[in-house]
Parts: C-alpha cells; structure tokens; sequence
C-alpha cells in the first residue's frame, strides 16, 4: 500500500465534515496530492449514493427520526449517542410499564447489508446476556422504513474511568469495581460472544442506592464463538479495522478477524485497568489518530508499553500530584503502590502473544482479588529470555544485520591473530615463559565468565520453571511434574557458598526457593518445604548484609522470615514459629526504622504485630497476644487515617477487633469479649454497606455474628443470642443461595444452625431444635461423602451427633447410646487435633452420662476418666472456659471434688453460663454429692 493509498483509506474512515482537515495535515506541501485525493473522494461518496439511492429523492423519502417520533410505543426523546452504524435515542416508553429506555435505530445510508447483519449481530448478543453488569435488552422492531431498532436498558452514567476521578475513587475501589467488570465480561465470554471494543465509554458507572455499579454497553462489533449470531455469516471486512485502536489488542490490529478470541477482550481489559490505575492508557490515543494505518498496526504490534509505575514516575510533578489526588493517594506512594503485583497484573494483560496474558477475564478478576487480599498473585514479569526473544522477532532484520557484522568481526579477528602468530613466533618463543601465567589467568577469566553466563542461563530458566510454569501446571493440578527439578534445584543451590555469588544471583536464588518452598508447602512436605525457605533466608540475608541500607533488601529477607514461620506452624513447631514470627516482626520495625515513616514499613509493622499476636495466643500467652494486637491496630489506624476510603484497612481493623475479642473470651472476660465482636459486626456491617457485592465482606459478617451470639451465650443472654443467631443464619443464606457449590460457605451456615440448635435446646424447645440438628446431620453426611477427609465436615458432624445423642436423652430415648456412639467414631479420628479436643472432650462428657443413666458405671467413669485427661493438657494457668467447662465437670462426677472446686470458683468468677443445662447442677450450682442420673 503506497501513501497515497493509505491516506485514502484512513480519510474514508472519518466523518464527512472531518475530511477535509485531515488532508489538509496528511498532505502539508503536496497541493497535488491532496487535490488527487479529494476528487476521488468525491467519486467515492458519488459512487456511494449511485449505488445506496435509486433515485435522488430517498434522503428526502427516508427522513432521520427526530426527538418527538413515535417509533411502535417509544416516543423518541432527544439523541444521546451516535456510533458507526446506529444511532442512540433516549426514548420513553408507554405501555405496559412507564419507563425511560435508550433506542437504537440503524443509520440512514447505512443500510447496507454488511451493516445490517452487524447491527442484528449487536440485537442478537445482547439478548443473550443475563448479567446485572451489562445493559439489557427490552425489545426490538422496525420503523416504518424497514430500518430496524433494538430497545434496551438506559444506564444514566458516566464512563467509568470519569466516575472514579470524579468522585476521587481510591485504587483499592477502583480495582473492585474492574473486577465487575471483568466478571460481566466473563458472563459475556460464556454466552459466545467477544465484545472487541472494550473501552472507558463502553463501561459506564451509575450510582445504585449510593453504590457505584458498572454496566457494559454497545455489543455493536461483537464477535459469536460459539455457532451463529444471526442466519448471515458475519464476516469482517478484509483490512477493516474493528475496535478502537487505543483499546485494540495486537491481534485485532493483524486484521484476521476470524482469528479473535476472548483473550482479546482480556488485553482491552488490561488498557482499562492501565488508564483507571494512571490516568492514561498505554499509548496516546491522539498520536494513534495521527498516525497511517500501517504505523497504528506497528505500535500496537510491536511497541511495548512503559509500566504503570514507570508512566508515573515519567509525569510532571503537577500531573503526578493530579492523578495520585484523583485516586485519594499521596503522590510519593502512587509509584510505589504500582510497581510490583500491580505492574505485573497489568503487563500480563497486554502480552502481545496472547498465549502469555490470562485466559481468560474471570481469571484476571481473581488475580485483582488476590492482590487486594494481600496474597500472592499469578502474574510474574517475563523473564530476561522471554524478553530477549521478543526483540529478537521485532527486530529480525537489525539483529541479523548485527550478527553479520558479528561475525565478519570474529572472522577478521581469527584472520589477524593467524598473521600477527606468524609475524611474531620468534618473539612468542622467547617469552613464552613469561606470557604462560598471563595465559592462564586470562583462560581462567574466560572460564569464569562462561561459567556465569550460563549459570545465569540455567537460574533464569529455573525461575521461569517455578514461576510462570509452576502457575499453568497447578491450574491443571500437575505440580507433581516440578518434584525432579526441585529436587536438583535444591541440590543445585545446596552446593553453592552464598558469599561466592552476586547480588544477581542472590535475588534469583532467593527467589527459586521461596517458590520451591511454596510448591512443598503446597503438597504438605513441611520438612523439605522449611530447608527451601531456610536456604531462602541465607541469600536474602547476604544480599542484606553487602546492603544494609537498601529496604528492598530487608524486606525481601522479612519475607523469607515470615515463610519459615508459616512452615513451622503448619508443623505445629511452636517454638520455631514463634521465634521466626518474632524475627519477621522485628525486620518490620528495622525496615521502618531505615526508610522511615513510609507506607510500606509501617504495613510491614503491623502485620509484624498481628502474627506475632496470634503466635501468643495459641500459646495461652493472652497479655502478650493483647499487647501485639493493640500495637497492629495503633498501625493500621494510623494508615486509614490517611487513606479513609481503603477498604482493605476498614477490613483490618474488623479482624482485630474479633482477635481481641477471642483474646478476652479465652481471659474469662466475657463483656470485652461481647465488646470485641460488637465492634467487628459494625465494622463488617459498614463495609458491606459500602460494597455489597463482596462476598468476602458478607462472610465476615455473618462470622461477626456468629462471634457475638457466642459472647452472648456466654453471659447468660439466650434470648439476644438467638436473635444474633437467626440475623447471622439469614446473612449465610444469602450467600448460600449465590453460590450452591461453596462448601465453606455451607459448613459456616451449619455452624450457625448448631448453635441456634443447642440454645433451643438449653431453653427447654426441644421440638424445634429437632428438625435442625437431624438437617444438619444429613447435609453434613452428603458433604462428607464428597470430601471424606475433611476434619472441618467430621468435627461439625460429631457436634450434630452430639446434639442428637443429648436430645434423645432429655426425652428418656432408650437409642441416645446408638447416636453417642456415632458422635464418638467420628471425634476418635479428630481428639489428638488441638482445636478438635475441646468438643471431644464435651463428647466424651456425654457417653459418660448416658452411660451412667443406663446403669453402666464403670463405663461412665471411663468416660469421664479420659474427659479429664483430653483437656488437662491445657489447664495450666487456663482461663479458656472450652476447657475449664468440661474438666469441672468430670472431675465432679468422678467425685474429685477438692480438684473441680479451683476449676468451678474461676468459672463463676468469670459468672460463665453454659448451654448445656444437663450441667446446670454441676457448673451453676453446687458440687454434688452423688452421680447425676437425666432421665
């Protein structure tokens, strides 16, 4: 294609009344040229209505719909919008409801049958949506000139882009509401349709009862991959371009249309998020328009974007203070917030081979909620080799050219060194003594390099291996494939003194075997998993110590610091994971110390506090674990009092509240305790406020109230806690009913119905809490049955045998012995877990009762005997009622009063009140004499 032809081809594709400026530019100094170019032009609009128009008179035959006409029951109102093919009216509609829609009626000239079958195309794709995100259809027809329209949906929003700066969105908001969308387009994918003009103003934002909602609009170009969207095969002009080129994936602008899959969608995603995140997309729409056609194909082709963090840090400081304000974030943390999991997200997305960028928008969707929950994303950047290869195939004629030249080098140096040999081999003989050492140091500095390129060569191969691999290999779940070579990888690197190696080399190390880490931490081979993370350590720990005033190098070493504690708690080490805990801790307060008052340190801080907090409390040291908490939230307060609308913060400081809350609850103090999970459900309460479609939001929610019915219990306040307990059973309803195959979701709810079960019971309404119990066993064996192993799904089914076995024996049920018996086969798989022992034990408590009512004390008091010794354990210095209950209590029907009296004196200092009034007499009144026998 010549210049001449190019601009022909580009002016066509502009409006009429736009023409003329754009020769003007394109053809500055050639007056013959643009003068060419206008006549035929003109020949082209000339040919365009001979063939169009049969006859002068159709313009006038065919007038455009305007405001006031009446299109079937819509009243056309104003026009809102014009496209390539129709044009968007807001129209009212009549009959059978009242009601404002926008309308879209076909172009006049533009009713050709290309256009047409396009347009039925945008009808047909629409129709098949059913998503609250994407705007729907309500109707179609025609006018009375045969041009068809379509009736849908009228969002009044603005483009999502626009809403967020308007309303300074932080980029934790802005991120969840890209997710929507991603999700919408997800539900789009699955019907078989490819939207291919994904843009700011294709994705509007309307506010619903003060929540922004994003809604998708104009399937006008969209493509079917699945069958047929209409009886006319849809075939995209050859050479046309579909999209728009700012937004349009690299193989979009190849122009083979028949070859656009969803993935093309998932690249207009990532410009998306690109411009929400910085304000700009990758490349300046302005200069796209200036450019021909050929240049546009090349830039979208073959250019790499900057990263986000790098299009920040490039602006002014006016702009970049413009931008960070618009996303309620300080300018000096913008480029920092970005780089990283953020860059890497993004970057994924605009791969230009598409087999690297996500496959699709539900898995990008996951990967922004991964980031926002603060956990390991899929996304890693390309490797060097990677990189280098897509040099190479941009640039195959200057890197041929340049290993030519290479190469005619080498050559001529062999040639030159052959002569100067022959010139000088008198004189080489003379100093051939002397030369040998330079010789060898030389060969020996020529080993050395060697070997380090292609130890480069073989770490950066490995690191793709665990990295971006590892990531294909465990949607697949064949994470198997990687054991041989983390096996030698870890031989590999076993041999290797971290002193001798570079800092190159550290990071890549350090790296390959956190992931080596993650991948045996992930198949339960705790062991191997630690001397990963361990070895880990040691490279980071150097890379520091050449470096101890670079924060990248601490923080990296926090992180190794933090895994092995992870490993060592999954091995129940204690000892080890408090101590690492307490090192990762400590590294956050070095770091904050060494680069200040920064956002990241004190992040790092006060995660430091919180796990170390949760060490403390396993360990029964509830002082130190409180003291580690109120640290983390002093931290987290602090960030949120700089950034108010981070949800992420409003979300941490719920969960602290609820681990104080558990803390008190462990110390006798029940009221702080009620305090605690108070201040949690307000907290959930207001997130899920502001952004009620999370369900993460929802779950702790109901958890909150799960939490503060239990305090409630507690204290002797039955009838409060069954009112906690039904407002948290209808909040996991609802989430229930969103998604069928969650099973945590469905334990949680089971959870709930336990507990409103037993307080029924407590409160003598036997009758009602029957059909929830024998529910809940049944849901629990059919969930059983698809995940034998799990020791949640056991440890709720021995509860609801529990509850069974109680209920048969407070109506005098001969068979309460067959359903304790099912409650203790399945709680011997569970007593040696330390969270499972407490509700073993309260099993046990009951086979001795029931037992005893049937006249079999030996077997009774053998009950009792182990009831003592599953929770004795943990009675030392204990104020944990889950253990202090049923310890008092078989320690007094065993008639070891002197031991049960220090036991039942903190119980009712604490004024403890249990749901079992089996216990009333024992816990609640007095140290009886004799054996209970409950009828």
């Amino acid at each position: 294609m010549n210049r001449e032809e190019e601009i022909f081809g580009d002016a066509i594709e502009l409006p009429a009344d736009e023409r003329a400026a754009f020769l003007d530019q394109a053809c500055a100094g050639d007056g013959a040229l643009r003068a060419r170019l206008a006549t035929l032009l003109a020949s082209h609009e000339a040919a365009d209505d001979f063939m169009a128009r049969p006859s002068a008179s159709r313009a006038e035959a065919l007038p455009e719909e305007k405001p006031g006409d009446q299109l079937g029951r819509y009243t056309l109102l104003k026009k809102i919008g014009e496209g390539g093919c129709g044009v968007v009216y807001l129209a009212e509609q009549s009959v059978p409801v009242r009601r404002r829609v926008a309308l879209k009626v076909i172009k006049l000239g533009m009713d050709t049958r290309e256009v047409m079958t396009r347009f039925e195309a945008e009808r047909q794709a629409l129709a098949l949506m059913d998503h609250p995100d994407i705007a729907r259809v309500f109707d179609a027809g025609a006018t009375d000139t045969g041009r068809p329209y379509f009736v849908m949906e009228y969002v009044d929003g603005v483009p999502i882009t626009k809403f967020c700066d308007e309303h300074s969105i932080s980029l934790g908001a802005r991120l969840e509401l890209f997710a929507r969308v991603c999700l919408a387009l997800q539900h789009a994918h699955q019907k078989g349709v490819i939207h291919r003009d994904i843009k700011p103003s294709n994705v509007l934002v309307t506010l619903q009862d003060g929540v922004p909602t994003p809604k998708i609009i104009d399937f006008g170009i969209a493509k079917a991959t699945q069958g047929r969207l209409t009886d006319h095969t849809l075939v995209t002009a050859f050479e046309q371009f579909i999209g728009t080129p700012a937004y349009m994936s690299p193989e979009q602008a190849e122009l083979r249309a028949l070859d656009i899959d969803t993935r093309s969608d998932v690249y207009s995603l990532g410009v998306l998020l690109y411009e929400l995140l910085t304000g700009q997309p990758p490349f300046d729409p302005k200069s796209l328009i200036q450019a021909g056609v050929n240049e546009i194909r090349r830039i979208i082709r073959e250019v790499e974007p900057p990263r986000p963090s790098t299009r920040i840090s490039t602006l002014t400081d006016e702009d970049r203070a413009t931008v960070a304000r618009l996303r309620s974030a300080a300018p000096a943390q913008l480029t920092t917030t970005l780089r990283g999991d953020l860059d890497w997200i993004i970057m994924r997305c605009l791969e230009k081979d598409r087999e690297r960028r996500y496959g699709t928008a539900h898995e990008l969707a996951d990967d922004v909620r991964r980031y926002l929950r603060s956990e390991p994303v899929v996304a890693r950047p390309p490797s060097a080799v990677y990189r280098t290869q897509r040099f190479v195939a941009r640039n195959r004629l200057a890197c041929a050219s340049g290993a030519a030249v290479a190469l005619a080098l080498v050559l001529g140096t062999v040639v030159s060194v052959r002569q100067a040999i022959r010139a000088t081999h008198a004189e080489r003989i003379a100093r051939a003594e002397r030369d040998s050492a330079t010789l060898a140091q030389h060969a020996e500095a020529l080993a050395r390099t060697d070997a380090q390129r292609r130890q480069d060569q073989a770490e950066d191969l490995l690191t793709f291996m665990l990295g971006d691999f590892r990531t294909e290999l465990q949607k697949i779940g064949q994470l198997k494939l990687l054991d041989s070579i983390g096996a030698k990888a870890q031989a590999y690197f076993a041999a290797l003194d971290p002193r001798d190696l570079t800092d190159a080399a550290l990071t890549r190390q350090s790296k390959a075997l956190t992931q080596i880490g993650e991948v045996r931490l992930s198949e339960a081979r705790l062991a191997e998993a630690t001397e990963a993370f361990q070895k880990a350590y040691d490279r980071a720990a150097a890379l520091f110590a050449r470096h101890p005033k670079n924060g990248d190098m601490l923080f990296e070493r926090a992180q190794a610091e933090y895994w092995i504690g992870f490993a060592a708690r999954r091995r129940g080490d204690y000892a080890q994971w408090r101590e690492w805990f307490v090192r990762y801790r400590d590294s956050a307060l070095e770091l904050a110390a060494l680069e200040g008052n920064t956002t990241r340190a004190r992040t790092e801080v006060s995660f430091g506090h919180h796990n170390v907090g949760t060490v403390e409390l396993d360990l029964g040291k509830l002082d130190a674990a409180r003291t580690e908490f109120l640290a983390a939230r002093t931290m987290v307060e602090a960030l949120l009092a700089e950034k108010p609308g981070d949800t992420q913060l409003k979300y941490r400081l719920s969960d602290i509240a609820s681990w104080l809350g558990t803390i008190a609850e462990r110390d006798g103090r029940y009221d702080h305790a009620l305090a605690g999970y108070t201040e949690m459900e307000t907290r959930m309460a207001e997130l899920v406020a502001l952004e009620p479609k999370v369900a993460r939001w929802k779950t702790r929610f109901a958890e909150s109230l799960f939490l503060k019915g239990l305090a409630q219990c507690l204290l002797g306040q039955r009838d409060d806690a069954l009112r906690t307990y039904e407002l948290a059973k209808r909040s996991r309803e609802q989430l229930v009913a969103q998604d069928q195959r969650n099973r945590d979701w469905h334990l949680s709810l089971l959870k709930i119905e336990l507990q409103q079960a037993t307080l029924l019971a407590a409160n003598d309404d036997r009758a009602a809490a029957q059909p929830i119990v024998d529910s809940a066993r049944e849901r629990l064996t059919a969930l059983l049955k698809e995940q034998a192993s799990s020791p949640l799904f056991m440890r709720y089914l021995m509860i609801a045998w529990r509850l069974e076995a109680w209920l048969r024996l407070a109506n005098a049920r001969s068979d309460a012995n067959a359903a304790i018996n099912e409650a203790l086969e399945v709680g011997e798989k569970l007593h040696n877990e330390d969270w499972a022992r407490a509700e073993f034990a309260q099993t046990l408590l009951l086979a001795g009762r029931i037992a005893d009512r049937d006249h079999q004390p030996d077997l009774a008091k053998k009950h009792w005997e182990r009831t003592y010794a599953t929770v004795a354990p943990s009675l030392a210095g204990s104020r944990d009622w889950k253990f202090l209950d049923p310890a008092a209590q078989a320690l007094t029907l065993l008639h070891r009063s002197d031991e049960a009296a220090p036991l039942l004196a903190q119980l009712k200092k604490f004024r403890y009140r249990s749901t079992d009034s089996l216990a009333a007499s024992i816990l609640e009144v007095a140290i009886p004499t004799t054996s209970t026998r409950q009828p």
